[in-house]
């Protein structure tokens, strides 16, 4: 009797299960770079969040801002972690996409160079490795070097590389002199490795939207509770890789695959406790940034304000439903 009363219930609990999985939306999210940024999205993954509010996500790794961009404007994925400044200036150059908000309000990069170039001045002449031109970290490389009288194409080249990963390895071998990377386990290895650390971006005092998600309105409009089941499950994704420690370490080693150190144990603690925003709003000041950005190449439409290219009601569910504020009671 006792063997027919489990195979009964492992038969009911396999029927739940796959129940559950035909109901659960199929929901496909671009992200850029493999960097820490994305770990609390990767945690949402990880910890069956997404699944909970019933979406299949899948999540597609599409290195650089512009790419991904072309990949939500193409209908490959209905949400990507995109670059704001990408995202921005395609909804000035017509298209209906918006940001729906944004991870963190600064910028955690930092610009590393090869152990013989020490000073700003040093870079003359040489090659700096950034993501793709049109991503942050091409928008991060020109304000640094425009803060130290540089100007790209004359004093510098400014080189494509690819992800994060990519920039390492084009600095390690000398493809490049410098490098734009997020902090995170490729600026640990770089310190290992003996390169200098030329600028802390983030403490520059620049405002600026740091791991934004967009959407097309079209898609918003058709499908608004699918936006905002997403927007609640990654809320909550955010608390948990704040709050659960062991799974945030666990799941960042897995999508680097570089082993935890206590070094990158410090930069979650930074990136959990200082960067990683518990609502992750995009701001007026943020998107401001992106404007003026934007405006020091070509003249922007008369009246254009930063509201144009945001999509706030959904975050603001979040925050006026008192579920954000939830999470974190009694922390």
């Amino acid at each position: 009797m006792k063997i027919y009363r489990k195979i009964f219930f492992a038969a009911l609990l396999a029927a739940l299960f796959i129940a559950q999985t035909a109901a659960a939306e199929s929901l496909r999210i671009a992200y850029t770079s493999i960097g820490i940024i994305f770990a609390p999205l990767w945690t949402t993954q990880a910890a069956g969040i997404f699944k909970k509010y019933g979406l299949d996500v899948e999540l597609l790794y599409i290195g650089g801002g512009p790419p991904s961009l072309q990949a939500l404007l193409a209908g490959d994925v209905k949400i990507s972690f995109t670059a704001a400044g990408a995202a921005v200036a395609a909804n000035l150059a017509g298209s209906d996409v918006v940001l729906l908000g944004t991870t963190c309000d600064t910028l955690p990069f930092e610009i590393w160079s090869a152990p013989t170039i020490r000073t700003p001045e040093a870079l003359k002449g040489t090659k700096m490795g950034v993501t793709r031109i049109g991503s942050t970290s091409d928008f991060v490389g020109r304000y640094v070097l425009k803060k130290w009288g540089l100007k790209p194409g004359s004093d510098l080249s400014l080189i494509q590389t690819g992800a994060g990963p990519e920039v390492f390895a084009a600095l390690k071998s000398g493809a490049v002199q410098s490098g734009v990377m997020s902090v995170g386990p490729y600026t640990t290895e770089a310190e290992k490795d003996g390169f200098v650390r030329l600028a802390d971006v983030a403490t520059m005092g620049l405002v600026y939207p740091f791991g934004p998600y967009a959407a097309l309105r079209s898609f918003i409009k058709a499908q608004p509770d699918t936006v905002s089941r997403f927007m609640r499950a990654y809320v909550e994704g955010i608390h948990r890789f704040k709050t659960d420690r062991r799974l945030a370490l666990a799941t960042l080693e897995k999508q680097t695959r570089i082993k935890t150190t206590p070094a990158i144990e410090r930069t979650y603690d930074v990136y959990a406790q200082r960067y990683i925003k518990r609502v992750p709003e995009a701001t007026v000041e943020g998107i401001q940034t992106i404007l003026e950005e934007v405006g020091a190449s070509r003249p922007l439409p008369a009246g254009v304000a930063p509201q144009r290219f945001v999509e706030p009601r959904f975050i603001h569910e979040v925050v006026t439903s008192g579920f954000a504020d939830a999470l974190y009671k009694g922390r």
